[in-house]
C-alpha cells in the first residue's frame, strides 16, 4: 500500500486548483467573519479564536472532498480497472487514498492558525497549539472517507453540485459559518448531530481552556465508521461496473 500511497502524493502535488478552493476561500472567509462578531455577540478576541477553528475546519474538508472528486476522472481513464489487476483489496484502496487525501488538509490548518496569528494576534498556549493541529488534522478524517464515498458513487454530471451541496450544507448546519447558538432552534439540533459540529468542537474547547467531550468523540467515530463503509461500497460498485464493461 506504501507506493500507493507515494503515487497519490505525487498526485497530489500536481493540483495546484486545491489552493484556491481549500486555503485562499478559507482566509477570505476568515478576515471577514472576524469583522462580523456584532452577529454572533462575540468580542473581538473571541470572535479571531473561534473563527480560526471554523475556517481553518472548513478548508480542511473542502480541500478533502476536491481532491476526492477527482476519482470520477480515474474512473473514466480506467485507473479503478487497473487497480482491480493489483493485489490491494478494496479496504486498502480505500485507506491508501485517504491517507493520500489527508496530506491535503495539512495545508489550511497550517495556513489559517498562522494567519490567525499573524493577522488577528491571537495567542494560544503551547499545550493548546500541540492539541488543536493534530485535532484540525486527524479530526478531518472522516471528510476523506466521505469524499471518497462520492467520488466512487457519483457520475461526472453530479459530483460537482453533490460536493458542493454537502459542503456547504454540513459547514452552515454544523456551525462552521455562524454558532449554533444564533442558528434557529431545529437547526443547532441537528447540527450538533452532524460530524462537522463534533469536529470544529474538540478544536474550540481546547482553545478556550477546555477538553474534547466523549459525546463529540463519540458522534466523529460513529460518522467516521458510516463514511468508511460507504467509500468501501463505492469502490467494490466502480470495480463491478468496470468489470462489466
Amino acid at each position: 500500500m506504501l507506493p500507493y500511497i507515494r503515487l497519490e502524493l505525487r498526485r497530489l502535488a500536481r493540483m495546484p486548483g486545491l489552493l484556491i478552493f481549500a486555503v485562499i476561500m478559507p482566509l477570505l472567509s476568515y478576515l471577514l467573519f472576524t469583522n462580523l462578531n456584532t452577529i454572533t455577540g462575540q468580542d473581538k478576541s473571541t470572535a479571531a479564536t473561534y473563527t480560526m477553528v471554523s475556517m481553518a475546519g472548513y478548508g480542511a474538508i473542502g480541500a478533502l472532498l476536491n481532491y476526492a472528486s477527482g476519482l470520477v476522472v480515474d474512473r473514466s481513464i480506467g485507473w479503478l480497472r487497473q487497480l482491480r489487476l493489483t493485489p490491494l483489496p478494496p479496504v486498502k484502496v480505500v485507506l491508501g487514498k485517504g491517507l493520500a487525501a489527508m496530506a491535503a488538509a495539512l495545508l489550511p490548518v497550517f495556513a489559517l492558525c498562522g494567519a490567525a496569528v499573524l493577522v488577528n494576534g491571537v495567542q494560544l498556549r503551547a499545550g493548546q497549539w500541540l492539541a488543536i493541529l493534530p485535532l484540525l488534522w486527524l479530526g478531518s478524517l472522516p471528510f476523506a472517507l466521505l469524499g471518497l464515498a462520492m467520488g466512487y458513487l457519483a457520475t461526472s454530471q453530479t459530483v460537482q453540485p453533490l460536493n458542493l451541496l454537502v459542503y456547504l450544507g454540513l459547514s452552515i448546519v454544523g456551525g462552521l459559518w455562524l454558532p449554533l447558538d444564533v442558528l434557529p432552534g431545529w437547526v443547532a439540533t441537528v447540527g450538533r448531530l452532524l460530524p462537522t459540529h463534533a469536529y470544529a468542537d474538540m478544536s474550540w474547547r481546547v482553545a478556550f481552556g477546555g477538553a474534547p467531550t466523549v459525546g463529540d468523540v463519540v458522534t466523529l467515530a460513529v460518522w467516521l465508521a458510516v463514511f468508511a463503509a460507504l467509500a468501501v461500497l463505492g469502490f467494490r460498485r466502480s470495480v463491478r461496473s468496470v468489470a462489466a464493461l
